[in-house]
């Protein structure tokens, strides 16, 4: 059932001139400091023994994901590529054939919804409803030309006819630029590095140091050089491949770098399945590898020559499962 946001004394052709009035201006509220807009946001919110949500409470920003929304007629679709992915969509009735502002309610999954009704579904990390009830409000709409420019909306939705709810909040304008911050610099002092004498004087090398308990590492120290192990890097717009004696290692960069930087790059996953607005790594090999992980990355110097990586210094950390134990790694290499 669509209820509109205005009276219901007007009869249908009128109502179509009010909700077009209302999709001209933005009655969301949400403003920033100094009254400027708010910046991008999609919030969720996970009641306990709600499956798809995991009773967990999540907050998105293009400062922190790569948030995407798109209209076409009255479907909404907002996916999230961050320390999680999800994906939504949001379908109108069938008779609008844009969204407008109100509330859809006695919805049922989309795309096997009535499309008389409308329909929703909010669904990632691997977990979807098999069946769904929910509604969904927009609080405003704007369209300039047709395309949609801005949108504040809210869901509800239970999963197999259960009363735990997922509930999420979207506040979205296609005029925020905002984009995820670059690599930290200067790079903390506090990072690990290799102990003074541990690596070579002097010479391209990879250093491997492993804490008891970490998976990867077994506890053991390594040290490689070009006298004894082929050393090879390849870096690709802002990806990095090094490979070493059967190991193998990804440091990826945000997704705003066209190529490496000096700087920390903190709060990192697994690649390839990590953050875009943060980066991610990964090291592995010898037969093992994590299956989740946090870690970070430093490029403490980094040369690029006519477009090609020369020479770099990068140090690194990483905890497979949420475990305490740590394989940190240094490399330094040189063309």
């Amino acid at each position: 059932m669509f209820s509109p946001r205005r009276p219901l004394r007007y009869f249908l052709f009128p109502l179509v001139g009010v909700a077009a009035a209302a999709c001209g201006s933005d009655k969301s509220g949400i403003t920033g400091v100094g009254g400027s807009p708010s910046p991008n946001f999609v919030q969720l919110q996970s009641d306990p023994g709600d499956y798809i949500g995991g009773g967990q409470t999540y907050n998105y920003t293009q400062a922190s994901a790569i948030l995407t929304v798109t209209a076409n007629g009255g479907h909404l679709s907002v996916s999230i590529s961050g320390d999680q992915q999800w994906s939504g969509d949001f379908q109108s009735p069938s008779a609008l054939t844009q969204l407008q502002p109100g509330t859809y309610s006695g919805l049922q999954r989309y795309p096997f919804n009535d499309p008389a009704t409308g329909g929703l579904s909010w669904y990632g990390e691997g977990r979807g409803c098999n069946t769904l009830t929910g509604s969904f409000t927009v609080d405003s709409v704007t369209y300039a030309n047709g395309n949609l420019t801005t949108i504040d909306l809210r869901f509800e939705q239970h999963c197999e006819g259960g009363t735990p709810a997922l509930h999420g909040t979207i506040h979205w304008r296609s005029d925020d630029h905002t984009v995820p911050p670059g690599p930290v610099y200067p790079i903390p002092a506090s990072l690990w590095q290799p102990a003074p004498g541990s690596t070579p004087a002097t010479g391209s090398y990879v250093y491997l140091d492993s804490d008891a308990g970490d998976y990867i590492g077994l506890g053991q120290t390594y040290t490689y050089t070009p006298a004894t192990d082929a050393i090879t890097l390849t870096a690709t717009g802002g990806h990095l491949s090094v490979g070493v004696a059967g190991w193998s290692g990804d440091f990826q960069a945000m997704s705003t770098l066209t190529q490496l930087e000096r700087g920390y790059y903190p709060d990192l996953r697994r690649y390839p399945f990590h953050n875009p607005a943060k980066g991610g790594l990964s090291w592995y090999g010898q037969g093992r590898g994590c299956n989740t992980l946090l870690g970070w990355f430093a490029i403490d110097g980094i040369t690029y020559t006519n477009g090609t990586l020369t020479a770099l210094d990068l140090r690194f950390e990483q905890h497979c499962e949420g475990g305490t134990p740590a394989l940190h790694g240094a490399i330094h290499w040189s063309a």
